[in-house]
């Protein structure tokens, strides 16, 4: 192999490196050498743990292309915002020191978890981070729409005053349509990190707790008291796994004196063969 390739067109050569298996074009490195340990981008190499970490830091469920667009990572924002109201919501479902009204809350179900949440899922669009922002600008829809259920914005709880348990039913049938589309994005989890997949699996979890409580509130009041608490259990859990998920997403050497490892799941693909 020699080591300058010339173009059929009168572009600029193309410098092959006899050491690593890429090629240098006048647009950029076009091919690059793997190892089962590292990844060779010209004459630096890297761990495949560093882009692994992409899984959980940037909501990828598997193996995604590098973004054409150089931003800031606008995924731990959305996380946060979402965790940290969670677990505010959560204590209210359990009835933490007897507080058992999510509505002073709704702040942060709105402006936080709703607004932000959902600029953070506009910007992953622009990452080309397909799931995460079809995840969390979901789920700021979700929490604007539950703030507003919470406040009786639009009379939303006050038009159900027809019988007795109309209201838990409408509640129930809108949880459970967000237990369907949550479970359908942890499916696309299964073959990326246990703690990314944990934590849909938790929210999911949730939602089933809290739809179970809204449809036994008239018929098994005592039963449904109880589901809601297992729901609020199970939203503390996943708030403080969302957290490790975004302190995954903010951390780096440089700045933390302890980086969490990398929890592949089995089935993990962390690798894709290409023909040459």
């Amino acid at each position: 192999m020699s080591n300058i390739d010339s173009d059929q067109s009168n572009e600029s050569p193309i410098l092959l490196n006899p050491h690593h298996d890429y090629k240098i074009h006048h647009d950029g490195i076009t091919r690059i050498n793997t190892t089962n340990s590292h990844v060779m981008i010209g004459d630096i190499s890297f761990e495949r743990g560093e882009f692994v970490r992409a899984f959980e830091g940037y909501l990828n469920p598997g193996l995604a292309r590098a973004p054409s667009r150089k931003f800031a990572n606008p995924v731990p924002i959305g996380v946060a915002s979402f965790a940290m109201t969670l677990f505010c919501v959560s204590l209210t479902n359990i009835g933490a020191r007897g507080v058992s009204n999510p509505a002073g809350f709704a702040g942060l179900m709105l402006f936080y978890a709703g607004a932000i949440e959902l600029l953070s899922g506009m910007w992953c669009f622009v990452m080309e981070a397909t799931w995460a922002a079809t995840l969390l600008s979901s789920f700021a829809a979700f929490w604007l729409g539950y703030g507003c259920i919470s406040l009786d914005v639009f009379q939303v709880v006050s038009n159900y005053t027809e019988g007795q348990g109309t209201y838990n039913n409408f509640l129930g049938f809108w949880i459970l349509a967000w237990a369907i589309f949550t479970s359908m994005m942890w499916i696309t989890t299964l073959r990326s990190t246990w703690p990314m997949c944990v934590m849909v699996l938790l929210v999911v979890l949730t939602l089933i707790m809290l739809c179970a409580s809204e449809f036994t509130a008239v018929a098994a009041p005592v039963a449904s008291v109880h589901l809601k608490q297992a729901g609020g259990y199970f939203g503390l859990i996943t708030s403080v796994i969302a957290w490790f998920v975004l302190y995954e997403g903010l951390c780096t050497p440089e700045n933390s004196y302890w980086v969490p490892p990398v929890l592949l799941l089995p089935s993990a693909v962390t690798a894709v063969k290409k023909d040459d």
